[in-house]
C-alpha cells in the first residue's frame, strides 16, 4: 500500500528518479574504468608532490624560508643530487648498463638452450613488450609505437604534475574537499591528512631500504667478482621500491650473469641476495616499521597482481603506495567511523 499523502502520480516520478540515479552511477563507474590509467598517473603525481613537500618541510625546519622558497630549494637539491651522481658514477654506470644489456640476451638464449626452449628470448621480449604497453596513457593517446618513449612521456607528465601539486597543495586539497558535503568534510579532511602522513612515512622507509640494499648488493657482487656490479646494485635498489616482487626481479640479471661464470659464482650470488633480503626483512624493515606503515603482505601481494594485470608497469610501481592510502581510508572511514570499533590508524599519531 502506498504511504499516506502520496498519489499515483508520485510513484512514476520516483521510479524515474531512481532510474536516473542508477544510470548515473553506472555511467560514473564506466568513466572511472576508462580513465583508470589517468587516475593512477594523477596518484603518481601525488606521490611526487609528497616527496617534494616532505623535503621542503625538512628545509623549513632548518632554514628560515617560506614554503615556496623551500620547495624551490628542494627541487634544486634533487637536481643537484642527480647531477652529482651522474658526474661521479655516470660514465661507469652507463658502461656497465651497456655491457649488461649486451650480455643478458646471450645468457637468456643459453638458458633457453639448456631448458630445451629455442625461442626463450623472443618469448620473454614479446611478453615484456605486451606488459609494458598496458596503462601507458600518453602512448595510447598520442599513438606512440615505442614503449620507451611512452614511458618517458608518462614520467614527465607525473613529475610536472607533482611539482604543480607541491607548489599549491592547500589550493588543490581544498578544491577537492568541496566536492564532499559540508557535514563530512571534517572527517574526509582528517582521513586525507592521516593518509598523507602514512604515505610520507612509507616513502621514507622505502627510500632507506632501497639505499641500504643497493649498497650491500653492489659491495657483495664486487667482492664475488660479478661484472657490472654497480649497475646490478642500482637495479636491486630501485627494484626494492616494489615489495615482494621487486627483489625477485632485481636478482634475475645478476643470477643469469653468475650462471655464465660457473656453479660457484651462481651459488655465491644466490646466497648474497638471500642474505641481503634476510637482513632487509628481519633487521631493516622491523626498525623502519616502528614509525611507518606495516601493510599485511597478502594485501600488498594481491594489490600488485591486480594493478599489474590491469595497468602494467605503472600499476606495479604505484600499487603499494596506493594500498597505503586505501588502508588508512578503510581503517578510519569504515572500521572506526561506520562500525565504531577502536582501531589504530596509520599516520594519525605521527609527527608532521
Amino acid at each position: 500500500m502506498p504511504k499516506a499523502g502520496t498519489t499515483m502520480l508520485d510513484r512514476p516520478w520516483a521510479l524515474i528518479r531512481a532510474a536516473f540515479i542508477v544510470g548515473g552511477v553506472v555511467v560514473l563507474a564506466v568513466v572511472i574504468w576508462q580513465l583508470l590509467g589517468v587516475i593512477l598517473l594523477f596518484f603518481g603525481a601525488i606521490v611526487i608532490a609528497t616527496v617534494l613537500r616532505s623535503l621542503a618541510r625538512l628545509i623549513e625546519r632548518i632554514l628560515p624560508l617560506s614554503s615556496q622558497w623551500s620547495l624551490a630549494l628542494a627541487c634544486i637539491l634533487i637536481l643537484a643530487l642527480v647531477a652529482g651522481f651522474s658526474v661521479v658514477l655516470g660514465a661507469q654506470l652507463s658502461g656497465q648498463i651497456s655491457n649488461l644489456l649486451q650480455q643478458l640476451p646471450q645468457q637468456i638464449s643459453a638458458l633457453g638452450d639448456r631448458l630445451g626452449i629455442s625461442s626463450l628470448q623472443d618469448m620473454l621480449a614479446e611478453q615484456a613488450q605486451s606488459f609494458a604497453g598496458r596503462g601507458n596513457v600518453v602512448q595510447n593517446i598520442a599513438g606512440y609505437t615505442s614503449g620507451v618513449l611512452g614511458a618517458a612521456a608518462n614520467l614527465i607528465l607525473v613529475v610536472v604534475g607533482g611539482v604543480y601539486l607541491a607548489a599549491r597543495p592547500n589550493f588543490y586539497f581544498n578544491g577537492c574537499l568541496r566536492i564532499f558535503p559540508a557535514s563530512i568534510r571534517g572527517t574526509v579532511s582528517r582521513t586525507a591528512e592521516n593518509a598523507g602522513q602514512a604515505l610520507r612515512l612509507w616513502l621514507l622507509g622505502q627510500l632507506l631500504s632501497m639505499l641500504l640494499v643497493g649498497i650491500l648488493i653492489t659491495a657483495g657482487l664486487s667482492f664475488i667478482g660479478i661484472p657490472s656490479a654497480l649497475a646490478l646494485g642500482v637495479l636491486a635498489g630501485l627494484a626494492e621500491f616494489v615489495p615482494i616482487v621487486g627483489p625477485i626481479l632485481g636478482a634475475v640479471p645478476a643470477l643469469l650473469l653468475a650462471l655464465a661464470q660457473g656453479g660457484n659464482a651462481f651459488l655465491w650470488t644466490l646466497g648474497l641476495y638471500l642474505l641481503v633480503q634476510q637482513v632487509e626483512s628481519n633487521l631493516i624493515m622491523p626498525l623502519v616499521q616502528r614509525w611507518t606503515v606495516d601493510l599485511p603482505p597478502v594485501l600488498t601481494l594481491f594489490a600488485l597482481l591486480a594493478l599489474g594485470v590491469l595497468l602494467g608497469p605503472v600499476g606495479v610501481l604505484l600499487a603499494t603506495p596506493l594500498t597505503v592510502v586505501l588502508y588508512v581510508a578503510v581503517k578510519q572511514l569504515y572500521i572506526r567511523n561506520l562500525l565504531h570499533e577502536p582501531v589504530d590508524v596509520p599516520g594519525e599519531n605521527s609527527g608532521a
